[in-house]
């Protein structure tokens, strides 16, 4: 997970610097699926029975976030990219990852984020914008079904219409990349993992398998990460 958790910092420190048009849309991207995989890590830690791996993820995490959401601060240039940063900074408030409060905050805000983030029409768009927002969509998918599995309310039936909107993404995404070798491959490397893990988004009960559903996308998640990354 530290790997993972070092992609999203490249993937930050990689944007356009302060002066620069906008803000980068795979700036907002990685703030809200970082949301996404705290929510994750906290429900994995009751599903776990503890497992302080998950809590040790969380802390990593929030701070990978904290520092991405100062630099959209930074970044932030018209009237309307401040007010959308606003709004991130009182949500990220609101979570307090670390902090004491009602334990549906973890569902609440990164949905509220997202929300927000799907009406800003703004921000600077990126060659692989469309795979920042399916790692977002996965990463929100594994959040979803933990939460379900841990007794939340979601609606299942709406849960498994995501899972096929996400296989449709994955599948243009691939249209969209197949001139690119790493992200071709790793995007192929997502399909088959995705096949394999599928199956199992849709078991909540007894069977529930939370550690392989969360295993399987964080790989994904980072294999995507270091395609995207540029070459040395």
């Amino acid at each position: 997970m530290r790997t993972l958790l070092r992609g999203a910092l490249l993937a930050i420190l990689l944007l356009p610097a302060l002066g620069q048009a906008a803000l980068a849309r795979a700036q907002l991207e990685t703030f809200e699926r970082q949301l996404w995989r705290i929510s994750a890590d906290h429900h994995m830690i009751d599903l776990m029975d503890g497992d302080q791996r998950y809590g040790a993820s969380l802390d990593e995490t929030a701070s990978a976030a904290a520092a991405g959401l100062e630099t959209l601060a930074g970044n932030a240039e018209s009237e309307q990219e401040q007010a959308l940063v606003a709004d991130l900074q009182a949500r990220w408030q609101e979570l307090d990852a670390a902090g004491e409060g009602d334990p549906a905050r973890f569902d609440r805000v990164p949905a509220a984020v997202s929300e927000r983030i799907e009406t800003f029409e703004g921000g600077e768009s990126g060659d692989y914008d469309d795979v920042q927002r399916l790692i977002t969509g996965l990463q929100r998918l594994t959040a979803t079904y933990t939460a379900i599995v841990g007794g939340g309310d979601a609606d299942q039936d709406a849960f498994r219409a995501e899972l096929g909107e996400f296989g449709q993404r994955l599948k243009r995404a691939q249209a969209a990349h197949g001139d690119h070798g790493p992200l071709k491959e790793a995007l192929e490397q997502s399909r088959l993992k995705w096949e394999f893990v599928r199956g199992s988004l849709t078991k909540f009960g007894n069977d529930a398998v939370p550690f392989l559903v969360y295993r399987y996308t964080g790989r994904m998640t980072e294999n995507l990460d270091q395609a995207m990354a540029p070459a040395d």
